[in-house]
């Protein structure tokens, strides 16, 4: 399985529906349209999903992705998906709710246990023979992408590049109301106050996407009186070999040391130079490209374990300033 040949493609309809679904939920739903042909009529043939591929993938422990997957799967069958059809007689909106899958079992060997499912009939008209109004997400990005919402805030934005065509020298520009964005994500009744948003949800979101996406977003705040309504969102592709933006590395998980070994020591030292050859690359190809804070945050505890005092209080000093600002602007 080649991952940087693999496309999520959906019908537009779909892809913003209205689903709440865990990271699990959201991965082995991805990781099964992955496999999709949506050129074509939707096979008689199942599709199987391997927990060694989801551990693989999305870097989960090995001793869980069996269960992982098939836990996803079981609870991803009980929860439909909303999409909202006009209705051409009336011109009144049809709510309806769509199974993703019609068929789903699970095969337990010890080396050849596989979800296997099939799509359901009423979803595949959004899946399969696709010819206009869909989105093609690259399955690389997505995967990289570790909560729910940050995967469908990148498909609606990608969804607003079909409208402006592959201009890569012009910033694509999309506002998405605040009610929409918690209803379609499931999150209706959660983070209803507008500071709450932007902090726990949507700076952490965008941080994930520059990080680990394509596209680099900026975005900014819509007001109706002094309340904020929708966000504008402001993004550059970076997927052409001309302007290919370094991505943030995968970095070594923490072993189970005790604190202050020499074993904690030498992994905070081998992050260190992970993520500051990163940081290097993110400046020599643009200056206004930053590491997360997040990440900044773990560097400096890095630096803290390693002694280097020096360098965690100038990392620190940078989240602080950059903390500021952004307080600021909102």
């Amino acid at each position: 399985m080649e991952l940087n040949k693999l496309t999520v493609v959906q019908g537009n309809d779909l892809l913003e529906g209205a689903y709440s679904v865990t990271l699990d939920e959201m991965r082995l739903l991805n990781l099964a349209l992955a496999q999709i042909d949506s050129r074509k009529p939707q096979p008689d043939t199942l599709y199987r999903l391997f927990p060694q591929d989801y551990q693989r993938i999305y870097g989960v422990n090995p001793t869980s992705s069996h269960r992982q997957l098939r836990e996803a799967a079981e609870s991803l069958m009980k929860k439909p998906v909303t999409i909202y059809k006009p209705d051409v007689k009336t011109g009144k909106i049809r709510t309806v709710q769509l199974s993703w899958f019609s068929r789903l079992e699970y095969v337990s060997s010890d080396d050849h246990s596989a979800v296997v499912l099939r799509f359901g009939q009423d979803v595949a008209p959004y899946l399969y023979e696709l010819k206009e109004s869909f989105t093609k997400l690259n399955f690389t990005n997505i995967a990289k992408l570790d909560t729910p919402f940050s995967v469908r805030l990148y498909g609606w934005l990608i969804k607003a590049k079909n409208l402006y065509g592959r201009r890569s020298s012009k910033a694509v520009e999309v506002t998405l109301d605040l009610g929409w964005m918690r209803e379609k994500a499931g999150l209706v009744g959660k983070y209803e106050d507008y500071r709450d948003f932007r902090q726990k949800l949507l700076e952490p979101t965008i941080n994930r996407i520059n990080a680990n996406t394509d596209i680099s977003v900026v975005w900014e705040p819509i007001k109706s009186g002094r309340t904020v309504v929708a966000i504008k969102f402001a993004y550059m592709d970076e997927s052409s070999p001309e302007a290919s933006k370094p991505l943030r590395p995968r970095l070594p998980r923490r072993p189970r040391a005790v604190a202050g070994s020499d074993l904690e020591g030498e992994w905070a030292r081998s992050c260190i130079e992970i993520f500051e050859e990163y940081r290097a690359r993110l400046l020599a190809y643009d200056k206004a490209e930053k590491a997360t804070l997040p990440d900044l945050r773990k560097l400096a505890s890095w630096y803290k374990i390693v002694g280097d005092k020096v360098a965690q209080k100038a990392v620190m000093a940078e989240v602080n300033t950059r903390t500021k600002r952004a307080s600021a602007k909102s």
